[in-house]
């Protein structure tokens, strides 16, 4: 429930835990509604340890007589504590480990019982002013439904399913149009994409930690 929670609020924030999801691997394709038009698809697997999002979307905003268009082709992977994402409309990316790029963050929560993490997570909707819902089926699963600033997710059982974001006027939403769980999944999914040219966040932070070290800070 904490990510899932966790999620709703921030996204694209990923954190490596244990039992990200309540099923070992899995698939989702989902279709993308409102000022933001397109396709998402995930695959995960070890519960969410390995997992690949790959986005490809249009969004459109209008302000003030101005219209303004946004495409985006990316993809996001988490394989364990390694990472990498890849821009696929300008062939740049970013790799490096989860643990060196934030820290003790990651493992916040990696030694709380079930107990400590229910309440963790009632503390983190009440400090964002989310609510509980109810439950309510969607494509065969019973989901937890979560409001969080008047925006809603369904989470089965940590798997967001379907999402309903306005800000400001702009509305992107999210269905799951396929939803498969106990799959098998190819390591494949989650190797480096070639032909991107990644920055390398672990030497990044190496050089500013010798740059710390020599100015005495």
């Amino acid at each position: 429930m904490l990510l899932s929670i966790t999620c709703m609020v921030f996204d694209t924030m990923a954190q490596p835990m244990r039992d990200l999801y309540g099923f070992k691997s899995g698939h989702i394709e989902y279709e993308l509604t409102g000022n933001t038009t397109g396709t998402k698809t995930i695959w995960w697997d070890n519960y969410g340890a390995q997992s690949f999002t790959e986005t490809n979307s249009v969004t459109r905003i209008e302000m003030f007589g101005i219209a303004n268009e946004t495409k985006i082709h990316s993809i996001s992977v988490i394989d364990n504590d390694s990472y990498w994402t890849a821009d696929l409309i300008t062939k740049t990316g970013e790799k490096g480990s989860l643990s060196a790029l934030i820290g003790d963050m990651a493992f916040e929560y990696e030694n709380f019982g079930e107990d400590e993490l229910e309440e963790a997570a009632d503390k983190l909707l009440e400090d964002f002013d989310g609510e509980r819902l109810g439950t309510e089926m969607f494509l065969g699963c019973d989901c937890e439904v979560i409001s969080v600033w008047g925006n809603k997710s369904w989470i089965c059982k940590g798997v967001i399913l379907k999402s309903e974001v306005e800000t400001m006027g702009v509305k992107a939403n999210e269905t799951a149009i396929r939803f498969e769980t106990n799959i098998g999944v190819p390591a494949s999914v989650f190797e480096l994409r070639q032909g991107i040219d990644y920055y390398d966040t672990d030497e990044h932070i190496r050089n500013m930690e010798q740059y710390r070290k020599e100015q005495g800070y």
